[in-house]
């Protein structure tokens, strides 16, 4: 949801966030003991420098923003109406284009005595471990992962009509324009979201080591939205583990209609039902002494309808990455991140009809050193390189430097 200035102050100051507050949001960890306070809030500033970018994109967000040049507010906030029934909510605004409200939700502890929770509103989504940590001090470096931040060249409100108009798309997901459905000059989506969360309901239960959590939502995984202009309703859930040695392991899987009806209804209608993405991944967490190891891997599959024939039945992607962070010293430390974005291979008269992927696979590096100047505030300086086979650009460096406050 987003808003004008005037409505911020509303939205600020009702809630925003969750309770987790510097960490985005964790809705799979076990509800606390009911606080005294009967609200609480925090926020959080960061501001992101990095060069202009206006040709590769590689950073590029569907709020049309470059990730590695931003400034952004964020508050967060729980009302706690009763004992076992909270509000909850965040509020931001990115180089003050506007205020979002990602998050809006109630959460009700139905048993005192048993650790399962329902959440409904503007959610937090439950595909993956990094959407409830995308921001802050979780992030161990300074970009978002490719699973989560970069555009493929897929659209929800515009189609292609052959298989020769994906591939003249390729590498272009920050601006690609199809012949069916919509001419406005947007951006494409990511595999996942993760600026803006899905509405529905969510239910999160833990005994012992496992913890569940499943939810009824709009939208898709890449396209999550406040009303849904699509058909039909999102599932997903997730299954994870807590295990001797600091090490979790989870399980996720979601499906839901990422094609927008106004589109959907320019085709026939036994092509309608061709509109689903569906998600399954895997992540992993292991904290030893200074060491912290996290790594996901998310494969998306999305049907879509083609005018001609041959076509293909799905375009399918895989992604991944790994990343590390070792605190040498209680104010310093050191992080990095590897990761690929790959796509599935289809045929049309491009490239002599010869097999490509629909889109340009991509490989990141990131690094960073960082700095505890405060008990709340931290400083980053880092640098990522990104390769794609395919776009005007191909490769592209950015030095990088975050400053980080929090209260």
């Amino acid at each position: 949801m987003r808003f004008g200035i005037g409505a911020a102050v509303a939205a600020l100051a009702v809630l925003a966030g969750v309770p987790s507050l510097a960490s985005g949001g964790q809705s799979q960890e076990p509800v606390a003991t009911p606080a005294p306070r009967r609200v609480t809030a925090g926020a959080e500033v960061s501001l992101v420098a990095g060069p202009i970018d206006d040709e590769a994109f590689f950073n590029f967000t569907d709020y049309e923003h470059n990730a590695l040049r931003v400034a952004r507010i964020r508050v967060m906030g729980e009302w706690r109406v009763a004992p076992r029934f909270s509000i909850l909510g965040e509020a931001r605004s990115e180089n003050g284009d506007g205020v979002q409200v990602p998050a809006f939700y109630g959460r009700w502890q139905p048993w005192a005595r048993h650790d399962f929770t329902v959440q409904a509103g503007v959610i937090p989504p439950v595909i993956g471990a990094y959407p409830r940590r995308a921001y802050g001090r979780d992030n161990v470096v300074i970009g978002s992962p490719l699973s989560y931040q970069y555009l493929t060249s897929l659209r929800p409100d515009a189609l292609p009509a052959t298989v020769d108009d994906l591939l003249r798309m390729r590498g272009r997901g920050w601006q690609p324009s199809y012949p069916i459905g919509s001419k406005a000059i947007t951006t494409g989506v990511p595999v996942v979201a993760t600026s803006r969360w899905d509405t529905g309901v969510e239910a999160n239960w833990r005994r012992g080591p496992i913890e569940m959590a499943g939810a009824v939502t709009l939208g898709a995984p890449a396209t999550p939205v406040v009303r849904d202009p699509s058909d039909g309703l999102q599932y997903s859930g997730r299954v994870g583990a807590w295990l001797p040695g600091a090490i979790t392991l989870g399980v996720s899987a979601a499906r839901g209609a990422w094609i927008n009806r106004s589109v959907l209804n320019l085709y026939p209608e036994n092509e309608r039902d061709r509109n689903k993405e569906t998600v399954v991944g895997v992540d992993a967490e292991a904290g030893v002494g200074p060491w912290l190891v996290r790594a996901e891997w998310i494969h998306a599959s999305f049907t879509l309808p083609f005018l001609t024939t041959p076509a293909p039945d799905h375009l399918s992607t895989d992604s991944g990455f790994a990343e590390a962070r070792y605190r040498f010293h209680p104010r310093w430390q050191v992080a990095g991140r590897v990761e690929h974005l790959g796509f599935s291979q289809v045929s049309g008269t491009i490239n002599s009809g010869l097999p490509t992927s629909w889109d340009a696979p991509v490989e990141r590096v990131e690094g960073v050193l960082g700095f505890r100047a405060m008990k709340n505030l931290e400083v980053r300086a880092g640098y990522q390189y990104n390769w794609r086979d395919g776009g005007r650009v191909h490769e592209r460096g950015y030095p990088t430097a975050l400053v980080l406050f929090w209260f």
